[in-house]
C-alpha cells in the first residue's frame, strides 16, 4: 500500500518521506542528516530504499541537512533549475550530487512519477510535488505558499492524499511577538497559509475525492495543532470524520504518523 511519511513539519524543518520499506522518494531536506536518517530507522526505511531527494525552495527549514544528506545518499536531487543553481553556487549541496532540474518535465525514478507546480512564496522559486506512486495512487505536498492559485489548485485535487500547510492562526499572528514587518509578510500572498485558507480549501478536496489529508508546516509560535485541526474540522462539518475522510496533524518533530492509502 502507498504511504506518506511526514517525519519533520515545521517552520523550524520538513522533511517527507513518499514510499515503503523498499522504495520510495524525500521531498525536503530541512532539518540534518543525522536526524533524517534516524527518522527513516525509527520507520524501518532502510536509506537504500531512498531513490532521489526533491526540494520545494531555498528557505533553510527545507534545505539545511541537504548537503550531508546528498554526500551519504548520491542519489539525484531535483529542483526548479532556478533553485539548483543557487544550491550549487551557494555551497548547500554537495558538488557530486547529481542535479535534475524538475521544471524540465515528469520525473520517473523507481516507479514514482512526479510532476512539480508553482507556488507562491518569497523566494526565487517554489514549488509544490504530484507524486503518482508505483500502484497508481497519487499524493501531492504542498506547503510554503501564500494562496492556494489555479495551478495549486488543479494539481492538488483528486490526489488519493494530500499534506497541506496550514502556517498559523490569525488572531495568535496578529496579538503575538513577531515585529510587524515579519507577521505582515507572513500573512502576504507570498508568505504562508493560514488555518483559515487552508480549511477553506478543504471540503472541495474532500469532494473531488481526496479523503486522506495531513495538516502540515505548522508555526510553533503562531500556531497549535489543536488550533489548527479544530478549525480544519469546523470546515468538514457536513463529512464525518474517520467515514468520509481521514485527517491528521503532523508535528514539529520526529512524527510517529504515518497516512497509508
Amino acid at each position: 500500500m502507498a504511504r506518506m511519511y511526514p517525519l519533520f513539519s515545521s517552520s523550524k524543518g520538513n522533511c517527507t518521506y513518499l514510499g515503503d520499506q523498499n522504495s520510495g522518494i524525500l521531498i525536503d531536506a530541512g532539518v540534518s542528516c543525522k536526524q533524517i536518517c534516524q527518522a527513516l530507522g525509527d520507520k524501518d526505511i532502510p536509506l537504500g530504499a531512498v531513490r532521489a531527494i526533491f526540494i520545494t525552495h531555498i528557505h533553510s527549514d527545507h534545505i539545511s541537512g541537504l548537503r550531508v544528506l546528498s554526500k551519504k545518499l548520491r542519489v539525484p536531487v531535483y529542483a526548479q533549475e532556478k533553485n539548483l543553481e543557487i544550491l550549487a553556487d551557494r555551497g548547500f549541496i554537495d558538488p557530486s550530487a547529481e542535479l535534475v532540474p524538475a521544471d524540465s518535465g515528469e520525473a520517473v525514478t523507481a516507479g514514482f512519477r512526479v510532476s512539480h507546480f508553482e507556488t507562491s512564496h518569497d523566494v526565487p522559486a517554489s514549488c509544490g510535488y504530484r507524486v503518482e506512486y508505483p500502484d497508481g495512487k497519487t499524493a501531492a505536498l504542498c506547503t510554503d505558499l501564500g494562496f492556494v492559485s489555479g495551478e495549486v489548485r488543479a494539481a492538488v485535487t483528486g490526489v488519493d492524499a494530500l499534506l497541506i500547510e496550514s502556517n498559523y492562526d490569525p488572531d495568535m499572528l496578529e496579538y503575538g511577538p513577531y515585529p510587524r514587518e515579519l507577521k505582515n509578510r507572513i500573512a502576504s500572498k507570498f508568505g504562508h497559509l493560514s488555518n483559515k485558507d487552508c480549511a477553506a480549501e478543504l471540503a472541495n478536496l474532500v469532494r473531488s475525492g481526496t479523503c486522506r489529508l495531513i495538516l502540515g508546516h505548522l508555526s510553533q509560535e503562531n500556531n497549535s495543532p489543536q488550533v489548527a485541526e479544530k478549525c480544519a474540522v469546523a470546515a468538514l462539518g457536513e463529512f464525518r470524520r474517520g467515514f468520509d475522510y481521514q485527517l491528521i496533524t503532523a508535528r514539529p518533530s520526529r512524527n510517529e504518523e504515518v497516512l497509508v492509502f
